[in-house]
């Protein structure tokens, strides 16, 4: 059952960049909410394809545009937008995502009765077309309660279109992180901080629905184990927690062997196996060490290259 209009304000963020098509139907799924207490703030990154006519054009109080000069910060752009905001509530939405109609209802029906801060739930890839992609559907499992470790590890996936944050929670976790080494994992490295400061409330319905493009932020970059072995590095630095520093060092373990499993594909062997080295002992198990070399090693003479070079 909707809830009514005098229930509380949730502030959606969409930060966006020259997507304007794709934009139109973000928004168009966060309008047709059954949850009408929103308010929609369009954080613009200095885009220059019509971006600011298509949401002015857009006749609905509840939406406004805030325009920045363009600086590739998504974490910015989501802080930004989020002090912009009023709302009791936030949730995020990207530019090339959508909702399915009852999202807002269904978790803030569950947050008020469970008297929960956050709350996260399923998702699904989809095409230009808005069509389901069959062979990237995930098993969803929605981990409820103290979930860091289960983040730790993935198996907890949380992704940021489907949160809904308590404002306050926000503010008590410090908002997105700016740093730059943290680029295309800063959605990751907030959801584990929010993590420990609160119980999850999970629910196991499909919330949003992932545009799979080649414009897709994520399909830009090729160093994903560096970047995310930065996050474990992070955290394992800024957390108190024995058991949680202990499985961070681990996932850091592995990302640093698959770095240097990909340097030996590249022909630098030295560094590649100092990486792994190192990876070892900070007791990444030797099954994976020695699957990362053989890997490495394999793909290396896939290229039809005859002598691996030894440049670091």
């Amino acid at each position: 059952m909707p809830f009514p209009s005098t229930y509380p304000l949730i502030s959606v963020i969409i930060p966006t960049y020259n997507r304007a098509s794709l934009l139109q139907k973000a928004i168009a799924s966060v309008v047709a909410q059954t949850y009408k207490n929103w308010e929609l703030i369009v954080v613009d990154d200095g885009s220059t394809d019509g971006t600011i006519d298509v949401v002015n054009a857009i006749n609905d109080s509840r939406i406004r545009i805030l325009q920045l000069l363009h600086s590739g910060n998504i974490a910015s752009l989501r802080n930004s937008g989020t002090e912009a905001g009023s709302g009791k509530w936030i949730a995020f939405l990207d530019s090339d995502d959508e909702w399915v109609p009852d999202k807002l209802d269904i978790q803030l029906q569950l947050m008020e009765k469970q008297n929960k801060r956050w709350c996260y739930g399923g998702h699904e890839f989809i095409d230009k077309d808005s069509k389901t992609i069959i062979e990237k559907k995930v098993k969803f499992i929605p981990f409820s309660g103290w979930i860091t470790p289960l983040v730790l590890t993935c198996e907890a996936t949380v992704n940021i279109g489907s949160l809904v944050v308590e404002r306050k929670l926000f503010e008590e976790t410090g908002g997105f992180n700016n740093i730059d080494e943290l680029i295309l994992r800063k959605d990751y490295e907030f959801v584990l901080r929010l993590s420990v400061c609160a119980e999850a409330l999970a629910v196991p319905d499909l919330l949003i629905r992932i545009m799979e493009h080649e414009g897709r932020t994520t399909n830009a970059f090729d160093d994903d184990h560096e970047r995310t072995a930065f996050v474990y590095k992070h955290f394992f630095n800024s957390n108190q927690n024995s058991k949680l520093k202990k499985i961070a060092r681990q996932r850091l373990a592995h990302h640093v062997a698959e770095i240097g499993r990909k340097k030996i594909e590249q022909g630098k062997l030295s560094s590649g196996m100092i990486q792994i080295l190192n990876a070892f002992r900070n007791n990444d198990p030797l099954r994976h060490v020695l699957s990362a070399i053989r890997r490495g090693v394999y793909a290396r003479r896939k290229t039809g290259t005859r002598k691996i070079k030894t440049t670091l």
